[in-house]
């Protein structure tokens, strides 16, 4: 496709290809995120020689450009796991649990008023129960205990009359449902190395654009709100940096322009 378009309006996807730490290579590119922001911008800094004579004081005696590392955003508004860590410099690991049952299992009552872990999540209401160590008394779900079914999390009332005292041994009974997601360690990683590119078309004629990143390193210092009112988004910044074998950081690619 020829285009002899004036102006650019693109928008695009971006693909993002990690380094992995562990075997000291990149995992591939993955699945195309929306982005809201992918913005290369190109740095210097400039050196002048200013005159100090009287005749022309002030005035440049010469200027030179240095270039200085390219500077890379991107803001990204899918909410993967993946992108989330790099809001949250973590690590992504798997949040895995088989179904099961919970069969007259003993369950220490080691605090009141106070949410105690069951040891499994996703527990379903259906038969769930608790009992004294006789199996003579059940309490009662709202009156004795209230749950928190998704995390897994249970507290007895002190002053709910007939609950068990603090240390008691219980008999639970239930069942919990299978867990398949991932769950993101913070603070694990203080940078993201990774490869980076756009597959965009401009907006004007529909002409393609690409941009590859061959490498940069990145980094979040902007909150994430999870009450705000409006959608949260994950930005990125940092430098692009040019790896072995390439002369350049980045490269832009028009197929089909002309001029």
């Amino acid at each position: 496709m020829t285009t002899t378009a004036r102006a650019v309006l693109a928008g695009g996807l971006v693909s993002l290809n990690m380094w992995n730490t562990v075997t000291q290579a990149y995992n591939g590119f993955g699945d195309p995120l929306d982005s809201d922001k992918f913005e290369i911008k190109p740095n210097f800094e400039e050196k002048v020689s200013e005159s100090r004579s009287h005749l022309d004081y002030g005035q440049a005696r010469a200027s030179v450009v240095l270039p200085k590392p390219t500077e890379i955003t991107i803001e990204l508004a899918a909410a993967t796991a993946e992108a989330l860590a790099m809001q949250f410099q973590g690590l992504v690991q798997s949040l895995t649990q088989a179904s099961g049952a919970f069969a007259a299992v003993d369950f220490t009552v080691s605090a009141l008023d106070k949410w105690l872990p069951l040891g499994k999540r996703n527990i379903s209401d259906s038969g769930f129960e608790f009992t004294n160590a006789a199996d003579t008394v059940t309490y009662e779900l709202g009156t004795h205990y209230e749950v928190n079914w998704l995390r897994g999390e249970v507290r007895f009332k002190s002053a709910a009359a007939g609950a068990p005292s603090a240390a008691a041994v219980l008999k639970l009974t239930g069942s919990y449902g299978a867990v398949d997601g991932k769950k993101i360690l913070g603070g694990r990683v203080t940078q993201v190395r990774c490869q980076a590119r756009l597959d965009g078309r401009n907006m004007v004629d529909g002409s393609p654009i690409e941009v590859d990143v061959h490498e940069c390193v990145l980094g979040s210092n902007n909150g994430f709100d999870f009450l705000g009112s409006d959608y949260s988004a994950i930005t990125l910044s940092g430098k692009i940096v040019t790896p072995p074998g390439k002369t350049e950081g980045y490269e832009v690619r028009l197929p089909g322009a002309t001029v």
